[in-house]
């Protein structure tokens, strides 16, 4: 059970849209749903944004080059993305999720926190309530799975066990036994630096985690990293679902035309692409008026595998973005770079309660 008695009350449910980009393609092109089918590009430089549940079937996933997602599966359609429409299909889902409660938090453009603590509907079922909004989803033409707890995470978490198209419940009694079941790569945040320094001390599952002292989890990741997990995996969330988003971080990414072969091309494309593309985002004509908590640089290289550098700052700094540029291109070990972004964290007025900080 929860160690914080004030979460027991709670229902909380974590509502995801399956494959939405694909879904949403079905409803205007049906023609498309006995087939392969993938939204995103195809060409030498695309990446898959979705696929629909046929092209997973063959490996193709999220992320992956659309070269290699032809290779896998030669008969794959690609379609190309249109935002203006899912962002329209995703706000008629938000009219549906209105109908049961005020209190939503969009996680995503197919994601949705929903407060059923005081909810009405179905004698205060919040397992009846959002099985009755996912079959009105479908009425639409989507599918959703979800997951209900007493708080934020686990019901992410279990919004995994049953896709697509189902949900599935942890109560208040059963978070703790949950957890303590749970592969640690589960755990929202651990990543896999994490992951090995936790396998290597011998912790595998959250009950490991349950049990281990937290002085001892602090020397393996860091004063702060250790206490998250060890919260996370005592199952202590308090955050509330908030119907206001607070800007966490502002950031723009490019995928080079060609790949970068010198530093000299990466600063030539920072200067003249990214940083004005991030002052405008920002909404700051002078970087001295851009108060952050951190700077971070990002490169893909040409084997898809990536590297994040990060350094705190008070101001946005130019400058700072080209030495994190230099730290980040000296680990490409001779690979050449396909993307490259850059990125603020903005300050968090509720750092205190934040569980979802990156732990690598």
């Amino acid at each position: 059970m929860s160690t914080n008695p004030s979460l027991d009350t709670r229902k909380i449910a974590l509502l995801d849209l399956d494959a939405f980009f694909a879904s949403a393609e079905l409803l205007r092109q049906p023609q498309l749903r006995d087939k392969p089918f993938a939204v995103g590009g195809g060409g030498d430089r695309g990446v898959v944004a979705t696929a629909n549940y046929l092209a997973r079937q063959y490996g193709v996933r999220s992320a992956m080059a659309g070269s290699q997602a032809r290779r896998l599966c030669p008969q794959l359609i690609f379609v190309r993305p249109d935002h203006a429409y899912y962002r329209a299909m995703s706000n008629q889902v938000f009219e549906v999720l209105q109908q049961y409660t005020e209190i939503i938090e969009p996680a995503s453009i197919d994601e949705f926190y929903l407060d059923l603590t005081h909810n009405q509907h179905y004698q205060g079922s919040a397992s009846l309530t959002v099985s009755a909004i996912r079959e009105q989803l479908r009425a639409l033409g989507l599918t959703a799975s979800a997951g209900i707890s007493n708080q934020k995470m686990v019901a992410k978490i279990a919004s995994e066990e049953n896709k697509p198209d189902g949900q599935y419940l942890v109560t208040p009694e059963q978070v703790s036994a949950y957890l303590a079941q749970l592969d640690l790569k589960r755990i929202p945040g651990i990543g896999p630096k994490s992951l090995q320094k936790l396998h290597y001390a011998g912790l595998f599952l959250g009950k490991d985690v349950q049990q281990a002292e937290l002085t001892s989890l602090q020397r393996i990741l860091g004063e702060k990293a250790g206490w998250l997990v060890y919260q996370r995996c005592l199952g202590n969330d308090p955050r509330a679902v908030i119907t206001e988003r607070v800007r966490k971080s502002v950031g723009v990414e490019e995928t080079l035309s060609q790949d970068a072969t010198s530093l000299r091309q990466l600063e030539q494309f920072l200067e003249q692409v990214l940083l004005p593309q991030l002052q405008k985002r920002m909404k700051v004509s002078n970087w001295q008026q851009a108060f952050i908590k951190s700077q971070t640089i990002k490169l893909k290289f040409s084997d898809f595998q990536q590297t994040t550098v990060s350094r705190t700052a008070n101001l946005a700094s130019p400058s700072l973005f080209y030495q994190l540029l230099r730290d980040a291109w000296d680990r490409r070990q001779q690979r050449q770079v396909r993307l490259i972004g850059i990125s603020v964290a903005l300050p968090d007025p509720d750092d205190a309660l934040q569980l979802e900080l990156e732990l690598e």
